[in-house]
């Protein structure tokens, strides 16, 4: 059956009566739309990780129903519709209408899951799909968040553990595509417990196998965590947050906490309105301000890069209607003597604005207090961004950000979730100063050890400290979205090779000689 010329579920050989709509195509969008309001309730303001084991199962269930592999992926793609535009209702306040287009983006390399998962639950044995699942999801999250143009890594299920008490045990070891993997892995078993045809052993085991490690892990997760320990010897950081790009207000906001003598001050993205290396009295003034604090000064502007510049077309036209050319998204680092120790551009423009050109420089800089490893705003969503710091050798992780007030208060929060759960990864403290909130100082356990409430505009201090050694996840298991990566394209190339075989037997057949 097709609605709207889509299949969702019914065999197109049968005649259509409203009673077969209901019994088939109605129910499945209706488990789908389900499945992805479900799924919202992982991330703020709701924040129900404890039944994340359970959110995709209406989804699975659905994918098994259908009998058509291609409404397989009508189905995932409307899921990915309700489970984005439910779980991210700010994107519509900055692009109105055109956010329908955004959420179709964010949803359609979902569809790669939803055929996948029909092949693989149509046939075979019921451990193999529990086991390929999540593989298939997490190499499909890959795609989604880092493999492609229109990269968008907010609401992976991961990030959902982030407001467990307990969560610096669990990203340290999995990281966010790990903690992904194991809520799918649960789903997927969960599914098969309700659908497959088990006996009644396997049935037991199978239970036994979600029930135990789910309850002990959210048990353990939700123990409130011990505030960190200082590693080494700690560091004053003072941070700023402001909206208006008034230079002024930032270095009066600086100046107030002069008497606490900070190592390190850090302001945020485009805290500086004008492009700074070439504005020489600018330039000057933040010059004697970082002698005056006799500290390192983080600040967030924007200079010039040569028209030849690699860069897309999209965010060369938009920065061209925004901004007359091309520019790139920059921190400068002046050192403590008002020397510029370091520049660092941003590689991750955020598309569909005038955000600069993608980055080369490097992300970590030496300064008089260690090697600071430099992300600016949108770089932080990335896995691959805070693994490339701490590989690079960075002890501290700083993230000047833009997140504009009108965004709403939970797009704030979902990003600040984002980089607590970046902190835990990579096992560092991480200083995050935004432009209206939520400005916060991450220990590597997780813990937000200083707060800028959202709207606020306001300076604060933290004490941080340097750190050298390597989380399980950043030394292996960083590694673990390549393996899924490879386990799904010879998973697909296996089923390729047996449609040709199968194509090739048809031919064979309709031609009346024996297949080769």
């Amino acid at each position: 059956m097709k609605v709207l010329g889509m299949p969702l579920g019914l065999a197109t050989e049968e005649p259509l009566t409203w009673e077969r709509f209901l019994r088939g195509a109605l129910w499945n969008i209706i488990l789908v739309v389900a499945a992805g309001w479900l799924a919202t309730l992982l991330f703020p303001p709701r924040e129900v990780w404890w039944f994340g084991w359970l959110y995709l199962v209406p989804l699975f269930i659905a994918l098994r129903r259908t009998r058509e592999v291609r409404a397989a992926g009508w189905l995932t793609l409307l899921f990915g519709l309700a489970f984005f535009a439910a779980a991210l209702p700010w994107i519509s306040r900055i692009f109105g209408i055109a956010a329908v287009g955004i959420y179709l983006l964010m949803a359609l390399p979902l569809v790669l899951f939803g055929l996948g998962y029909r092949l693989l639950a149509g046939g075979g044995r019921w451990w193999v799909t529990v086991l390929l699942a999540p593989a298939l999801w997490v190499a499909v999250d890959w795609l989604r968040c880092e493999g492609w143009y229109f990269q968008f890594s907010w609401c992976q299920l991961g990030f959902g553990f982030a407001s467990a008490r307990h969560s610096g045990v669990l990203y340290p070891l999995t990281g966010v595509y790990g903690a992904t993997f194991l809520l799918v892995l649960g789903n997927a078993l969960v599914t098969e417990l309700l659908t497959a045809r088990l006996s009644r052993r396997a049935r037991l085991l199978a239970t036994l196998a979600l029930a135990i490690p789910v309850a002990a892990l959210c048990l353990y997760l939700n123990v409130p965590a011990p505030m960190p320990r200082m590693g080494g010897e700690p560091i004053r950081v003072a941070f700023v947050q402001g909206e208006h790009g008034d230079f002024d207000y930032f270095r009066r906001q600086t100046l107030a906490l002069r008497g606490v003598r900070p190592a390190l001050v850090v302001w945020p993205e485009y805290a500086i309105a004008s492009y700074v290396m070439e504005d020489t009295r600018m330039l000057g003034e933040l010059r004697d301000l970082a002698r005056t604090m006799r500290a390192t000064l983080v600040v967030g502007a924007k200079e010039h890069v040569p028209a030849n510049h690699p860069c897309d077309w999209l965010r060369r036209r938009s920065m061209a209607l925004v901004d007359g050319g091309v520019f790139a998204n920059s921190a400068v680092i002046f050192g403590p003597d008002g020397a510029v120790i370091g520049r660092y551009h941003k590689r991750h423009p955020i598309q569909f604005f005038a955000d600069g050109v993608p980055g080369r420089l490097p992300h970590v800089i030496p300064t008089p207090i260690g090697n600071l490893g430099v992300g600016i705003c949108y770089d932080f969503d990335y896995a691959g961004t805070a693994v490339r710091m701490v590989h690079d050798g960075a002890e501290l992780l700083v993230v000047p950000t833009f997140d504009a007030y009108s965004w709403s208060d939970n797009q704030h929060v979902q990003h600040a979730r984002m980089a607590q759960a970046r902190a835990e990864e990579a096992g560092r403290w991480v200083v995050r100063p935004t432009s209206s909130g939520v400005s916060q100082v991450f220990a590597p356990s997780g813990h937000a050890v200083a707060t800028i409430p959202n709207g606020e505009e306001a300076g604060a201090l933290a004490r941080v400290s340097l750190v050298t050694g390597l989380t399980p996840y950043m030394r292996w298991f960083y590694a673990l979205p390549y393996l899924c990566l490879a386990i799904a394209g010879l998973w697909w190339l296996a089923r390729l090779r047996d449609g040709v075989r199968a194509w090739r037997k048809r031919r064979a057949a309709r031609r009346g000689a024996p297949a080769s």
